[in-house]
């Protein structure tokens, strides 16, 4: 039964997060209390322990080597990513963020919060949630799978992206004991990506 309910509070989430329009600041709020208060009240009403979904410092020494492992791969591939024009035209999400480094700041603070609600979220409470009653490698590919058409609208190219990354998310996540290491690469390859974006803007102009 246990089960039942958190996948009902999983796909509330996910439609929720996904379908209610919205200003990108009112959005992060919204996706910060639906990805994660809302996930984090019903775990606290099952007395569930925050650190099974994730929550905390775990074991960040492999994570942290990983990181910066998948990090060195995923750079040479955002640099491309950057020059297509689906990209540039997307990114940042935020347009006036190209305006002024306050306003930079401003928004990757934003995203920030964002990126911590989609890991708590994703690599945390859903992938727990599934993983209640099947084993690690299926879960982590339905939870992949479920990230992926998250980012249907976005640049095509980042939707089957989105599939890989998810998993190696999951799986460095696990090892680590806590999503720290996904939101580190995720936040910081976000950071890096909207630079590049940025920067290329400049440059033709």
């Amino acid at each position: 039964m246990k089960f039942h309910y958190l996948v009902l509070i999983a796909v509330t989430a996910v439609l929720l997060s996904r379908f209610v329009p919205m200003g990108f600041f009112e959005g992060v709020i919204f996706d910060f209390a639906v990805l994660v208060t809302l996930p984090i009240i019903f775990l606290l009403i099952l007395k569930v322990n925050l650190k099974d979904v994730l929550l905390g410092f775990g074991n960040l020494k492999p994570g942290l080597k990983y990181s910066v492992l998948i990090f060195a791969v995923a750079l040479p591939v955002m640099a491309y990513g950057s020059t297509l024009s689906d990209f540039s035209q997307y990114y940042p999400i935020w347009k006036p963020a190209s305006d002024s480094t306050w306003n930079f700041i401003l928004y990757e603070s934003a995203i920030a919060i964002r990126m911590l609600a989609t890991e708590f979220f994703y690599r945390g409470f859903l992938m727990w949630t599934l993983m209640e009653k099947m084993d690690e490698r299926y879960a982590n590919l339905i939870h992949s799978f479920v990230y992926m058409l998250m980012h249907i609208g976005k640049p095509p190219l980042e939707v089957p992206y989105s599939f890989i990354g998810g998993y190696v998310f999951a799986w460095v996540d696990l090892r680590s004991k806590s999503i720290l290491p996904s939101f580190l690469i995720h936040f910081l390859g976000s950071l890096v990506f909207d630079l590049m974006i940025i920067n290329q803007v400049f440059i033709c102009l």
